[in-house]
């Protein structure tokens, strides 16, 4: 019963929010994971953010994260990403972020529990740079099934470090619909709240990514 009331939490969180008028958009994120040496990994990724209304992309990224498992519970590492915006006057927006991040997690009673943390810094060729710090908490329930079915709840926020303090936020509900050895692949539903020029703007956000380990 507690897993079925979940499913339908999030069936009619989705319903309730597709139902609004506000921006709808896909995502879909790819990435390979390889662990060159012991508890050392190298994650290389891209993604893309494609709005349905518009038939166009509005956001491309790709790259690189060095990460280093120190404790079961304990992770941090740094990496590099490159990503392009489209302003929707026939420019793309770059942008080069480095990225530094700890990450911690915990298992309680076959729930897993993760708190993210990452600093980065925004550069642009036209706009003026800024620091960053994203933090996210996300509970995932026990599996279903033993391929990995498995359902979750996440929430993120952006904090500038300029003094114009959170100006982005996703809540998250999704499911890891499978998950073996070298793959997993999982579909998400988010509502996104983001301020801009004092008004915050919702928008409707369907994903899927799939990871890849060699």
């Amino acid at each position: 019963m507690p897993k079925l009331y979940v499913i339908l939490l999030l069936i009619f969180a989705g319903i309730h929010s597709f139902a609004q008028e506000r921006p709808f958009v896909l995502w879909n994120k790819n990435q390979v994971d390889i662990e060159p040496w012991n508890k050392i990994s190298i994650t290389v990724a891209e993604k893309m953010h494609y709005s349905p209304k518009r038939t166009t992309l509005d956001l491309k990224y790709g790259e690189i994260l060095i990460e280093h498992q120190v404790l079961n519970w304990l992770e941090y590492g740094a990496g590099f990403r490159v990503s392009y915006a489209n302003l929707q006057i026939g420019e793309w927006l770059q942008e080069n972020r480095p990225i530094v991040f700890v990450n911690l997690g915990k298992d309680l009673k076959n729930f897993e529990f993760d708190f993210y943390n990452r600093f980065e810094y925004r550069t642009f060729k036209s706009l003026s740079n800024y620091f960053r710090y994203r933090q996210s908490l996300r509970m995932k329930f026990p599996a279903i099934t033993e391929w990995g079915l498995q359902f979750y709840l996440q929430e993120e926020s952006f904090l500038k470090l300029n003094g114009q303090g959170t100006h982005l936020a996703r809540f998250y509900s999704g499911l890891t619909a499978f998950e073996k050895e070298h793959i997993e692949i999982k579909i998400y539903y988010a509502l996104q709240k983001q301020e801009v020029l004092n008004n915050w703007l919702s928008a409707d956000i369907l994903g899927l990514n799939l990871s890849f380990q060699i």
